[in-house]
């Protein structure tokens, strides 16, 4: 069968059909009252047969295109039509184009730039047979003309991006009318892109496959970089929350290349009370032969709690091409000074080792950043032992006392003990064996400063069976006393955000402790608060709050809350014995402000998103469910941008996207319950200048290879430069036209013309009408 027999065939792959606006019986209804109206005879005029006809026919014609409107049929064909082949070329002018780690130290842009200066004359043949189009890419997609010296291409690469992925699509979409032969992809193939430019270059080259057009390649520069010298800054860490007066590490990793065998300094300059910079810490680093980062680590005493930016900074070096990312920055925030925490425990026997719950205490404890904690341990081998010099040697906020026998130490550092708490420093002490009476404690300085009464006849030596009057032996579950330990800060363990129904009932999900010590209720001291008691008839007290001078105490009966993660409740376990440590250093109530924010990071690449939560908590530190958070993020150039929060849990949750400007950033905060200010908070981040090409130019073959096996089934591949004119050769050789099928359809009632007519028809029936008199 010839090619016009083909034609013939397609052409005659016709269809009707029609898509009425409404129901088709309701259609063919409105017609037969039409149709009934149009042989409607005016009764107080007498017309000539002709005039009737004349009427009737209007208005026939009339009804008949209402109807062609209403049932809106379409004429669908198929057709051969021709259509013009095409050749496009991209060529990558980025700044990475401009390393020079190509044949003979050219820069990749030359060598890009004379391969296609040697095909001139294989592409002007081709643009005499198809359509070849050339651009340039880079952040954006611009078009390069051709001309009989060659392709007109900018003299330097330029570019601060490398968007592959978006190049590609603007291809397709400019030339979606046109047969495309192929596309000549020439970069070093790292993809470097910001939103909105950052679309992936397989999804991209995917697209290609799937309109059948091949992807060529042709790679230029090393994939392993190049051996221009540089030095980075990278990898930052340090906590976001540090406390003043405490030493803070900062810790980043250097990368130098092309100065092997020299010096470089490091420094942490850090942001002071006037905004200014300055050096606080330096040192120097040897940099060795392979070029493998170099860890630095850097401290600073921060002196007063704020919000500060920080920076490693190593000195530019004669030769760098790119000084940008010489260094790497965030912010930290400096509270108040942490709580110091020394925590002493004792052996279950003379030459042992500690119980359990030590350990799952001070892992507790510890979990807490702002929580400093320092253990001593006694086995009793070497008794009184003297801790003054410890007890001396910094503030200390919390003594917490483990299963502590009195043969631990002398009196001196009891008596040391007991002036620090009547001076401030909080303490506590755990049940056991050998704590409160069973430890020996009745002669003791510290007696004075427990809520309880230390009774007579209580001491239990070691060795000795345990006491069944001095201790409870059976499992004891834990409950709030009503009111006071219901309203207290250290008995909160639900919150609203957690689903509990109560915070009884949060308790008393928690599984029994092991046995307790027997305090007698006889024997408080006026001052004294039971917070805990158990829960059963006895109702022994299990936690009693003191105050003996100006330092606060805690005397816990119980010495196995490690049960509690255990059986899989880590969380309350965590928070009840935070609790302890906050209220008996006297940070349980929040100081200032009621309003709080959280941001994921502190340091955000130019296009990513920062995902941040806020909230605000009443003064007892409770959410607030109900206020409502205004946000706002202040741009580098000052500018305000709101943004839009959702609830989530005890809080709300927000992000911001708008990250494409270097510099500070500052998120507002501001709390408000009805008609109240709760407070308000702020919190900076630092999108990093960066240089995106320079930074890291290594060229990535690999991607390339990858896009263009995505297209090989119509023949894509990465190719060899050399093999460029075999390639022009073979498009070539393809057919400059082809005819392709496309469908057609006609539908005549939503023209002009159609229009026309209808409003013509009906115009000369009315002035017909008019002028027989029936008007």
């Amino acid at each position: 069968m010839d090619m016009s027999a083909v034609e013939q065939q397609i052409r005659n792959m016709q269809n009707l059909s029609i898509h009425p606006i409404v129901n088709p019986w309701l259609v063919m209804l409105a017609v037969v009252v039409l149709i009934g109206m149009v042989f409607i005879q005016p009764r107080h005029v007498r017309l000539k047969p002709t005039q009737i006809t004349t009427l009737v026919v209007l208005r026939l014609l009339v009804v008949l295109m209402t109807l062609l409107v209403m049932l809106r049929p379409t004429w669908i064909y198929s057709e051969l039509r021709p259509q013009k082949s095409s050749l496009v070329v991209l060529v990558d002018d980025s700044r990475s184009m401009q390393v020079a780690d190509s044949i003979a130290d050219a820069s990749r842009y030359l060598a890009a730039k004379t391969l296609l200066d040697d095909a001139t004359p294989d592409l002007i043949k081709l643009t005499q047979k198809i359509d070849f189009k050339a651009y340039t890419f880079s952040e954006t997609t611009r078009p390069a003309d051709m001309t009989d010296e060659g392709l007109r291409l900018p003299a330097t690469p330029n570019g601060m991006q490398t968007a592959l992925g978006s190049a590609l699509e603007d291809v397709l979409q400019r030339e979606a009318s046109s047969r495309v032969l192929g596309v000549l992809l020439l970069s070093d193939g790292a993809h470097r892109a910001l939103p909105p430019r950052d679309l992936a270059p397989q999804l991209a080259a995917r697209r290609l496959a799937a309109e059948g057009i091949p992807l060529y390649t042709f790679a230029f520069g090393k994939s392993g970089g190049s051996s221009r010298a540089d030095l980075r800054v990278e990898d930052l860490v340090v906590s976001d929350t540090i406390f003043a007066l405490a030493p803070t590490v900062v810790r980043a990793n250097v990368v130098a290349r092309g100065f092997a065998n020299q010096f470089v300094q490091a420094q942490l300059l850090w942001e002071n009370d006037t905004g200014d910079m300055e050096v606080v810490d330096t040192k120097q680093l040897s940099v060795g032969l392979a070029g493998e980062p170099i860890p630095v680590e850097l401290q600073y005493v921060p002196p007063v709690p704020g919000e500060h930016k920080i920076t490693v900074r190593v000195d530019p070096q004669e030769g760098e091409l790119v000084t940008s990312n010489n260094q790497a920055g965030t912010f930290v925030s400096v509270r108040e000074g942490g709580i110091n925490v020394l925590y002493l425990v004792g052996a279950t026997r003379i030459g042992g080792s500690p119980g359990l719950e030590q350990r799952f205490v001070r892992a507790a404890i510890a979990e807490s950043p702002d929580i400093v904690l320092e253990r001593r341990f006694f086995n009793y081998r070497h008794p009184e032992q003297d801790i003054r010099e410890a007890l001396n040697a910094g503030k200390l906020d919390v003594i917490v006392l483990d299963d502590v026998d009195q043969l631990a130490l002398n009196q001196e550092s009891w008596q040391a003990i007991t002036d620090l708490v009547e001076r401030g420093t909080g303490l506590m002490v755990l049940g056991g064996f050998h704590s409160f009476g069973p430890g020996g404690y009745r002669g003791l300085p510290l007696a004075d400063v427990l809520p309880i009464e230390i009774g007579f006849a209580e001491r239990q030596n070691f060795n000795e069976s345990l006491r069944q009057d001095v201790h409870v032996t059976f499992p004891t579950k834990i409950r709030p006393t009503n009111p006071l330990g219901q309203r207290h800060p250290i008995m909160q363990l639900a919150t609203p955000s957690e689903g509990a129904t109560s915070n009884d009932d949060a308790w008393d999900d928690l599984p029994p402790l092991d046995g307790l010590n027997l305090f007698d209720r006889r024997r408080l001291k006026p001052n004294a608060l039971v917070l805990a008691e158990s829960d059963d008839e006895n109702q022994y007290p299990l936690l009693i709050a003191g105050q003996s001078g100006a330092g606060r105490s805690l005397a816990f009966a119980g010495d196995s809350t490690w049960r509690w993660p255990m059986h899989g409740f880590g969380a309350e376990h965590r928070r009840f014995w935070r609790q302890c440590i906050l209220w008996l250093a006297r940070k349980d109530r929040p100081t200032g402000s009621h309003a709080w924010i959280r941001l994921a990071t502190r340091r955000v690449n130019r296009g990513s998103r920062l995902d941040l939560v806020c909230g605000a908590n009443d003064p007892q530190f409770m959410p607030v469910s109900a206020a409502r958070m205004d946000v706002e993020v202040e741009t580098p150039d000052g500018g305000r941008l709101p943004l839009k929060t959702r609830k989530k849990g005890s809080g709300w949750s927000a992000s911001f996207r708008e990250t494409l400007d270097p510099g500070d950033y500052v998120v507002h905060v501001a709390a408000q319950e009805g008609d109240v200010q709760l407070g308000t908070a702020e919190a900076r981040f630092l999108v990093p200048q960066q240089d995106l090409e320079l930074d890291r130019p290594a060229s990535d073959p690999e991607l390339l290879a990858q896009l263009s096996r995505r297209t090989s089934e119509t023949g894509g591949a990465l190719l060899a430069p050399e093999q460029l004119p075999a390639l022009l050769a073979d498009l070539a050789s393809q057919p400059p036209v082809v005819k392709k099928e496309v469908l057609a359809k006609i539908t005549y009632w939503d023209t002009w013309p159609f229009l026309l007519l209808f409003v013509a028809l009906l115009t000369v029936e009315w002035y017909l009408r008019k002028r027989w008199g029936l008007v």
